[in-house]
């Protein structure tokens, strides 16, 4: 942002996993910031302070929802693999088709600043250590949706609007909206509750992985950069030194949480999504680094495990994962088919 401009920082998704920690975030550097959350995900805990929000399907949103928006932090979207395998039409109208249109309106309304939250998974799957420039090689509809956003949302780039993309590795750690549904999550709730480090997989699959409390700490380094540093660029959002096997992610899980043990499921096989990252340009470029470990994510969701009294039902139950929320709201028909909320 240019010394001197007034900031406003729309957030969407707000009120989901990582968006409660990005609001939290602002509040805390006493940035102005609003949100947009269609509220798929109702949040399991209390913590975390909320920014004035509009309640609306990203699908709908007009260029008068942007008075006076100067950036935007753009998380919401279907948020990962298994739910956008749901219906491939819906992620793309969702991850992609109304993601360009909030762009396009977004430039036409003056905002400066888009930051656009993409993924690793995008580079699929790569033997070799991938950086910004490497091919990407998306393997699913979630992740061919990041890459289609990407291309042009980077299209739209001008003298007056900042497209910056973030690659972020994928999330782990608390937050008041949580999520098992994602790998260090689910293998620690796992060895919590039932005493089994269980991988679905083999183990064997490469993950970049990133604290969520960095992921949102990146977003703001992101807006309070200078628009010529970051304009049309892309960061993978990570650490170098966070990039591990899926087994050894398991096997820290299994160090940390007292009488556990890694098993495997009867159907464990090889998992093709598997690429390892260099996140070096955000460190060279922004000065960014990460501030947590996997071990620090671990300790601390058991220490709210064990502050929640959490049981083998709260670890099945359907509340902490997406896809199983969703369906539940489609079987009940408080959602439609195109996942539109029936009566609110």
């Amino acid at each position: 942002m240019n010394k001197g401009l007034t900031m406003k920082v729309l957030v969407t998704g707000n009120k989901g996993y990582v968006g409660r920690i990005l609001s939290d975030l602002l509040i805390k550097e006493n940035i102005d910031a609003v949100g947009w959350d269609v509220e798929f995900y109702p949040a399991q805990f209390n913590e975390h302070k909320e920014i004035p929000t509009l309640n609306k399907d990203i699908r709908d949103i007009t260029i008068e929802d942007l008075s006076g928006i100067t950036d935007i932090c753009h998380l919401g979207a279907l948020s990962n693999d298994p739910l956008g395998e749901i219906n491939s039409e819906l992620t793309v109208e969702i991850n992609y088709k109304a993601t360009i249109r909030l762009a396009e309106l977004a430039k036409k309304a003056g905002v400066r600043k888009f930051v656009y939250s993409s993924s690793c998974s995008s580079y699929g799957a790569n033997s070799e250590i991938v950086d910004e420039n490497s091919e990407l090689n998306p393997q699913t509809h979630y992740a061919k949706s990041k890459v289609n956003s990407e291309l042009d949302i980077l299209k739209l780039k001008s003298d007056s609007f900042f497209p910056v993309i973030l690659r972020n590795a994928t999330v782990y750690g608390y937050s008041s909206n949580l999520r098992l549904d994602l790998v260090v999550n689910n293998l620690t709730a796992s060895a919590f509750t039932t005493g089994k480090v269980k991988l679905l997989s083999d183990g064997t699959a490469w993950r970049p992985i990133l604290h969520v409390k960095d992921m949102a700490r990146a977003f703001l380094k992101v807006i309070n950069s200078s628009d010529s540093i970051v304009s049309g660029e892309v960061f993978n959002v990570g650490s170098n030194e966070e990039n591990y096997t899926v087994k050894q992610i398991a096997n820290a899980v299994e160090e940390l949480v007292s009488n556990s043990e890694i098993t495997f499921g009867e159907n464990a096989s090889k998992d093709f999504r598997s690429y390892k990252v260099d996140f070096s340009k955000i460190k060279k470029q922004l000065g960014f680094s990460t501030k947590f470990t996997v071990k620090d994510g671990i300790n601390e969701l058991l220490d709210v495990f064990k502050r929640e009294n959490f049981t083998e039902d709260d670890f099945k139950s359907e509340r902490f994962y997406r896809l199983a929320q969703l369906k539940s709201k489609i079987q009940s028909k408080e959602l439609d088919n195109e996942l539109r909320f029936q009566e609110r």
